[in-house]
């Protein structure tokens, strides 16, 4: 393997921490609709874009199930929940992006988030200058699992996915990026890992100050 020049980052889960009030919001949008959100079917659609989500939720409920009206409902509460309350860092941020900076890495967004809400999620805790490329869930064909965001995510660094390392929280996520011949770094948010990530993880993590510990033990290197 090539020596690794770049990191590509999720978002939700790893850089900012919304995936625990995306959880409530589920839970509140469905109960408004007379349904019960449960955490399996959360942990299903972690890591997954708009439409992939709309998919699996069809399938699990059905064609009477007000799909348009809970998702509209969920994302516009949840956007004004965010820009009132702010949106939450997770731990380590600011000092592993500063320390890649030092290390002339290159650096990407790769979220399934629609890029409207995604920008302004990263415009909203002062991170979004500090990436070289931001690839969005809207301007995908196919939703992680699939490797597709991170291999364009790469190529906008103007690098190969084996000069790239991927950092994950979900399981569609770790596998999309270990489909696309990235070495992957699971950070566990709400997952914890299972046998099938732990095989495709390089390494976990339990936060990205560890990442960069780690890093800087091996010389930024997982070759």
């Amino acid at each position: 393997m090539g020596k690794i020049q770049g990191v590509i980052f999720d978002m939700d889960g790893v850089l900012v921490d919304t995936e625990r009030i995306s959880f409530e919001f589920w839970v509140k949008s469905f109960e408004k609709y007379g349904y019960k959100y449960s955490m399996d079917i959360h942990l299903s659609i972690i890591g997954r874009n708009d439409q992939s989500i709309r998919n699996i939720l069809r399938e699990t409920f059905g064609t009477d199930f007000p799909l348009e009206e809970i998702c509209n409902y969920k994302s516009e509460s949840m956007i004004n929940y965010l820009l009132e309350e702010g949106t939450p860092l997770k731990i380590g941020v600011f000092e592993l992006l500063e320390f890649l900076r030092e290390c002339n890495y290159k650096i990407a967004v790769a979220t399934s988030t629609h890029r409207e809400r995604a920008i302004q999620r990263l415009e909203s805790v002062g991170i979004k200058g500090k990436f070289d490329g931001i690839v969005c869930g809207d301007e995908i064909d196919h939703s992680k699992p699939d490797p597709e965001i991170f291999i364009k995510a790469a190529e906008r660094l103007g690098l190969q996915p084996k000069e790239c390392i991927v950092i994950e929280d979900s399981p569609a996520g770790v596998e999309a990026g270990y489909k696309g011949g990235m070495k992957v770094i699971n950070v566990p948010d709400m997952k914890m890992p299972d046998e099938k990530m732990k095989k495709q993880a390089s390494l976990i993590c339990n936060n990205l100050l560890e990442v960069k510990k780690y890093l800087e033990t091996k010389a930024c290197s997982l070759g």
